[in-house]
């Protein structure tokens, strides 16, 4: 289970002997996220290869890696064309952080005011969590 999971549910709950226990498998959670987010930093620290390729991503690269840079597609009469994303990356990593993002509009603070100055903005549901994404994907590799 996720620590984000385990947090939702210590806040629901009302019984202290299972916040007792939760508060426990929370912490256990936290001990082996930080436990394999040390062993991975170890093991791209130990290739060159990997070390070279983490360290020279920026924030496009990334984008474009994940298929989520914004084009704007003008070509013959029409030069009023819709701003779409390129797809150019792997589908995988669109699907994968489709989900999370959609609970992280309502869970997570950040992105959920975020999305909603989007929405406040006259944008598109469907163009807000894609901005969303692109901002998860950011965070979740300026954590790693």
């Amino acid at each position: 289970m996720s620590r984000n999971f385990l947090s939702n549910h210590l806040e629901s709950l009302r019984d202290e002997g299972l916040i007792v226990l939760m508060k426990k498998d929370l912490k256990r959670a936290k001990m082996l996220e930080d436990r394999l987010f040390h062993d991975i930093k170890e093991y791209v620290n130990k290739n060159q290869n990997l070390r070279e390729a983490y360290q020279g991503t920026n924030r496009t690269q990334i984008t474009v890696l994940a298929g989520l840079d914004p084009i704007k597609r003008e070509f013959g009469t029409s030069v009023k064309g819709k701003v779409k994303i390129s797809k150019n990356g792997k589908g995988i990593y669109r699907k994968i952080f489709y989900l999370p993002t959609i609970f992280a509009t309502i869970h997570n603070q950040k992105i959920r005011v975020f999305y909603q100055r989007l929405l406040a903005n006259h944008k598109i549901k469907k163009l807000a969590i894609i901005a969303s994404m692109r901002k998860l994907l950011l965070i979740a590799h300026a954590i790693v």
